[in-house]
């Protein structure tokens, strides 16, 4: 039914929407780029900022670490220092000494020499003071000098009062007894850079011993005074310098020493923000490390600078260095960048709107133009649809802008439900299809589980709601679910503790008179269903389908599903009866194939069993009697031998030929029987035809057996030992090569056997139609191996066996 209300014509359409059509786009383009230029602006400030940050941050920690490991190597040659200053000293006063007693020997006695030296020592003193001399008698073990504690000088310090002394002088006796003069460190609990040190040394003249002396407090002192002040001298980058200050934020250095000696949390900026505070707390709180980002006046530049500053304590000294760094340059790149992108957006602003008058003008008069053509064409298409093939879209009336359009949409609503029903039916076929394809992939799945899985699909393709399948008895008189899914209640298969006995075909319903009569029922009339038993469903159904598939003319499984969303057809029968044939094909395929590998399993197991006892009656029957005779024939050679040489030397061809069939039988058993295996393991007994090979056809022949883990069982390795025994004897027999290598990789439940030969190959009649490859084949199925047979590329053929196999 056409409309009455006046539409536009499609032919004046084009002119009047490409002229909205650029105006709206323009505005877009403008809004877009407006918007994709600021944000690009905002990006590449963002990723100065952070190259720069990058940068500043990367380079604080390198001066910080220069700092800690300027300072580290401080430490370390203080020691060395004041160990050599001792040294010195010790040798300075050892010098006096000798020079008074070469003076003064022969007008005065040991205790005046000694009393003279002691005070001539006693007033010479370093390091402010707090560094001495002190000396002592060994025989009489007296102090004659201790110019840091003179009470003590005089007294055995072995009676003097606390084990301080007693200590210390014993360890100083002991060093001139075994040594003659040697280091002495004070304090167990003194920190180990700096300990309190003495350099003792003897002097034999006055029977003393020399000592100079120093504390950790004096060494630790002068080394902190020595890396303040080239720390406070230290510079970097632009406007980069170091501070320091302790734990209770007294500045120990800074560029401006001025600031020294006061607090760290003075260090304010123009907003009266306590930036010092800050670095303070990152010192204390953070054992790594951390940053810190303020903004402080700058004297230079007269203008707020951003500063990066990293911030570590050093715990030894209780000390908290600072690197600070200033971002002018970060901050004079972003203003550049910022005047830049200002300049080059008013530039293409103006370029822009250039090119949008031009594009304006353009396809305007390009609207024109083909408006008229749009008209001839109209009328063109409109033919052309009244004739095209059928659309999924229905077009209301009301959607239609143009009138030549309403034309077009009563054509297309037309075709719309006949291209339904055919997607319909070849959806329904695609699953149909799918089905059958999955079910050939579900090799690893119960006869169970492919029944609900096919009965799933059949209820999808017919759109139903519940269904069920029942196995037929030979006897036909019988059936038994084996299936039965709800979609409404979400139950898929029969429950494992649900009992499901068979039931008679006569009292089943529609389920046993399909069967019975052989023949599909469908029906949509719950009337109709109502003289019939639901069985097997427990509540009413409103339209159900049930048909019977045959083997042989014989039925053997019923399906039946019920209560779709429309009527059940002829079409829904021919699609769950093509379903069921080839799963049905699918489940006999199956048991055949288990059935001939049960078959195979039992070939093998009877061929071991004969070959076994064939063996053993070799190697215990004949091998035994073989082995008599010869023993038999060397004893009458041995004496004929004295009565009969000539007949003595027949006898020994005669023997010989004896042990020949002895030796064949012994192959031939161990062939047949190989109870080596059992005895000595795999490699043994593959070593042990690689002799045989050599021996027999003077072939060389490799093993490379790598077992990594458990030995093999015995059930496994006898398959292994004869396809390696076929596949070598079979390429020395018939390929003629130089060398065939043999490879035995065995790890966890991992198997690799390879056998390689250089030999002519094996042709493809008799990959086909040999014996002996089929039997490999079976032997390698029974073991859960695989076997592969191809041949080299220049000259030979590999034979692979793999597969994962238990120990």
């Amino acid at each position: 039914m056409k409309s009455s209300r006046r539409r536009p014509s499609l032919a004046s359409a084009p002119f009047r929407a490409a002229f909205l059509v650029l105006l709206a786009l323009a505005l877009l383009i403008a809004i877009f780029w407006s918007i994709n230029e600021y944000q690009n602006h905002l990006q590449s400030i963002a990723n100065i900022e952070q190259n720069y940050k990058k940068l500043y941050l990367e380079r604080v920690e390198e001066e910080l670490g220069n700092v800690l490991e300027f300072i580290s190597q401080q430490r370390t040659q203080a020691v060395f220092r004041v160990e050599d200053e001792l040294r010195i000293k010790v040798q300075s006063a050892y010098t006096i000494a000798s020079h008074i007693y070469q003076m003064h020997k022969e007008t005065l006695d040991s205790d005046q020499l000694r009393s003279m030296a002691a005070e001539t020592l006693r007033p010479i003193r370093w390091h402010n003071g707090r560094a001495y001399y002190f000396a002592g008698t060994i025989a009489e073990n007296t102090i004659d000098l201790f110019a840091d504690d003179p009470l003590l000088e005089g007294q055995n310090p072995m009676e003097v009062r606390g084990q301080r002394y007693k200590v210390i002088f014993q360890d100083i006796m002991r060093i001139i007894q075994e040594k003659g003069a040697g280091m002495y460190r004070k304090g167990a609990n003194a920190e180990p850079a700096f300990p309190g040190m003495s350099f003792i040394k003897y002097f034999k003249p006055f029977d003393w011993y020399i000592g100079a002396g120093t504390s950790r407090e004096i060494t630790k002192t002068t080394i902190q005074e020595e890396i303040l002040t080239t720390v406070q001298g230290m510079r970097f980058s632009e406007n980069g310098h170091i501070l320091c200050f302790n734990s209770n934020g007294t500045i120990l250095s800074h560029p401006n020493g001025a600031l020294i000696g006061r607090s760290i949390t003075d260090l304010t900026n123009k907003k009266r923000e306590s930036y010092g505070k800050m670095m303070l707390e990152t010192g204390l709180h953070n054992e790594s490390g951390g940053t810190f980002l303020y903004t402080s006046f700058d004297a230079i530049s007269g203008r707020e600078q951003q500063r990066l500053s990293f911030i570590k304590r050093y715990p030894d000294w209780d000390w908290i260095l600072v690197v600070d760094i200033s971002m002018a340059a970060m901050e004079n790149t972003i203003a550049n960048e910022t005047q830049t992108v200002t300049t080059t957006s008013i530039k293409n602003g103006f370029i822009f709107l250039g090119l949008l008058l031009v594009a304006v003008l353009f396809l305007t008069g390009m609207a024109y133009y083909h408006s008229v053509k749009t008209k001839r064409g109209i009328n063109l298409f409109t033919n052309f649809f009244r004739k095209a093939a059928r659309t999924h879209v229905k077009i209301r009336n009301t959607d239609s802008t143009f009138t030549e359009f309403e034309n077009l949409a009563e054509l297309a609503n037309t075709m719309v439900d006949e291209i339904i029903e055919k997607e319909h039916l070849l959806r329904r076929d695609e699953l149909r299809l799918d089905t059958l394809l999955q079910l050939g992939e579900m090799e690893e799945y119960s006869i169970r589980d492919k029944y609900d899985f096919v009965l799933h699909r059949i209820i999808q393709i017919t759109d139903s709601s519940r269904g069920y399948m029942a196995l037929v008895n030979q006897a036909q008189t019988h059936c038994t679910l084996c299936s039965q899914i709800n979609i409404a209640t979400g139950s898929i298969g029969l429950s494992p503790e649900e009992s499901n006995p068979p039931s008679l075909l006569t009292e089943s319903g529609l389920t046993g008179s399909c069967v019975l009569q052989k023949k599909t029922f469908i029906s949509n009339s719950p009337d109709d269903l109502s003289r019939y038993s639901p069985h097997p469903y427990k509540q009413k159904v409103e339209r159900r389908i049930d048909l019977p598939i045959h083997d042989k003319n014989t039925p053997v499984l019923v399906v039946g599903v019920c209560d779709s969303s429309r009527e059940y057809d002829h079409s829904d029968m021919r699609q769950i009866t093509m379903l069921l044939e080839g799963m049905w094909l699918h489940i006999q395929k199956t048991c055949s194939e288990k059935e001939m590998a049960k078959l195979e399993r039992q070939i093998i197991a009877i061929g071991e069993e004969e070959r076994s006892k064939i063996g053993r009656d070799l190697h215990d029957d004949l091998g035994s009697h073989l082995s008599g005779i010869e023993l038999l024939s060397k004893v009458l050679q041995q004496n004929l031998e004295k009565q009969s040489p000539e007949h003595a030397k027949q006898l020994s061809t005669i023997r010989n030929l004896i042990r020949d069939a002895i030796e064949k039988t012994r192959r031939l058993s161990r062939g047949l029987y190989p109870v080596h295996i059992i005895e000595h393991g795999l490699e043994a007994a593959i070593e042990e035809l690689i002799t045989e090979i050599k021996e027999r056809y003077s072939l060389p022949c490799t093993l490379t057996f790598d077992n990594r883990v458990e030995p093999l069982a015995n059930s496994i390795t006898p398959h292994i030992y004869y396809i390696v025994r076929e596949a070598i004897f079979n390429a020395a027999k018939h390929a003629q090569p130089n060398m065939i290598e043999i490879s035995v990789l065995h790890s966890n439940s991992s198997l690799t056997v390879t056998i390689i030969d250089d030999g002519s190959g094996i042709p493809e009649q008799r990959k086909k139609n040999g014996l002996g490859l089929h039997t490999m084949q079976y032997r390698a199925k029974a073991i859960g191996a695989t076997l592969e047979i191809q041949a080299r590329e220049d000259r030979g053929t590999i034979i692979r066996l793999s597969g994962a196999v238990s120990r």
